[in-house]
C-alpha cells in the first residue's frame, strides 16, 4: 500500500469534482481533522489504483529471480514483472541458484518497450540450450513523491521525501495547485542506490523554477490520466446518494436521463478510472 497518496488532498480539492469537502467528518469540525480525512480516502484510491494494475504505481525496487537465455551479442534476455522498468540496478547468473556470479556492470543494460532488459554479459554466446538462472534487482513504476522544503522561485534544486526513481535528464512535475510546472532533472544527478530507505534528497535542476514551491506537494513523473484516475475514484468514494429534498425535480418521475446516468452513484467515474488504468497497462 502508498503510504502517500499519488494525489494530495491540497490537489484533489482544486480538482473541479464540486464535492463538498468540509463535512468528511462530523464529529471533528477541525479543517486539520477533514484534510486528514481525505487524505485517508485518497490513500484507499491510490492502493486501489495499483491493486487495479496488479503493482504499485509508484516507482518501487524489484528483485526477481527467472531463467534467461542470451542472444547472440552476449545479453542476458530478462523480462520484468512490474511496468515500466527505469533501470536495472544489479544483475547475477549462472548454471545453478547456488552458483551465481554477479554482471560487474548493469548500467550498459538496454530497456526495452519498458518491459524488457538485455543485460551485457560479454562475448558471442548461443541461444540454445537451458539457459541461466537469474536473480537481478530493477527500478520500476513512475516518480510518486512530495517536496520535502519550500523552495523559493528560480531554485535551482528541489528536496523530495523520496528520491526512488529520479533520473538525470528526465521531466518530472510539480503539481501545487496554481503554480504547477515541469522541471528537468541535471544531467549530473546520481540516482540513490536501489534499495536505500526514503530520505529527503535535494535533486539539481538543469534550469530554474518558475514559480516558488510549498512542501508537501507532488513531484511526479505520473502521467496527468494515472492522476485522473486516483481523482475519479476518490470523486466516487465520497458521492452520496441523492434525497429527494436534494433533487433539483424532486416530484418529476418523468425524465428517465438521470436515472439511467451512473454517475450519481459513481459508477461512472469507475468506470472511467478503470479505463484509464487499463490502457496505462497495455499500452503504456
Amino acid at each position: 500500500m502508498p503510504t502517500t497518496p499519488y494525489v494530495t488532498a491540497a490537489e484533489f480539492a482544486a480538482h473541479p469534482t464540486y464535492l463538498a469537502l468540509d463535512n468528511l467528518r462530523q464529529d471533528n469540525s477541525d479543517p486539520d481533522a477533514q484534510t486528514a480525512a481525505l487524505t485517508n480516502i485518497l490513500l484507499m484510491a491510490s492502493a486501489w489504483a495499483d491493486s487495479e494494475c496488479n503493482q504499485p504505481l509508484g516507482a518501487h525496487v524489484v528483485t526477481r529471480t527467472q531463467r534467461a537465455r542470451c542472444d547472440r551479442d552476449g545479453n542476458l534476455q530478462l523480462i520484468a514483472n512490474r511496468f515500466p522498468v527505469l533501470w536495472v540496478a544489479a544483475a547475477s547468473y549462472g548454471p545453478r541458484p547456488a552458483d551465481l556470479a554477479n554482471v560487474p556492470d548493469v548500467t550498459a543494460a538496454w530497456i526495452e518497450e519498458q518491459r524488457l532488459a538485455l543485460v551485457p554479459i560479454g562475448g558471442a554466446r548461443s541461444m540454445s540450450g537451458p539457459g541461466h538462472y537469474v536473480r537481478w534487482t530493477f527500478v520500476a513504476g513512475r516518480v510518486a513523491t512530495l517536496v520535502d522544503e519550500d523552495a523559493d522561485d528560480a531554485a535551482m534544486a528541489i528536496t523530495v521525501a523520496d528520491p526512488t526513481g529520479i533520473q538525470p535528464g528526465e521531466a518530472y512535475r510539480l503539481w501545487e495547485p496554481g503554480v504547477e510546472e515541469t522541471v528537468t532533472v541535471a544531467d549530473d544527478y546520481i540516482p540513490a542506490a536501489a534499495g536505500t530507505a526514503p530520505q529527503p534528497t535535494e535533486i539539481p535542476l538543469a534550469a530554474p523554477t518558475l514559480h516558488a514551491h510549498g512542501e508537501g506537494f507532488s513531484f511526479t513523473g505520473m502521467t496527468s490520466d494515472l492522476r485522473l484516475a486516483v481523482v475519479s475514484y476518490a470523486a466516487s468514494l465520497l458521492m452520496r446518494p441523492d434525497t429527494a429534498a436534494e433533487d433539483e425535480y424532486p416530484d418529476n418521475n418523468a425524465s428517465s436521463t438521470r436515472s439511467k446516468d451512473s454517475r450519481p452513484t459513481g459508477l461512472g467515474l469507475v468506470k472511467e478510472a478503470r479505463r484509464i488504468l487499463m490502457s496505462e497497462t497495455v499500452v503504456g
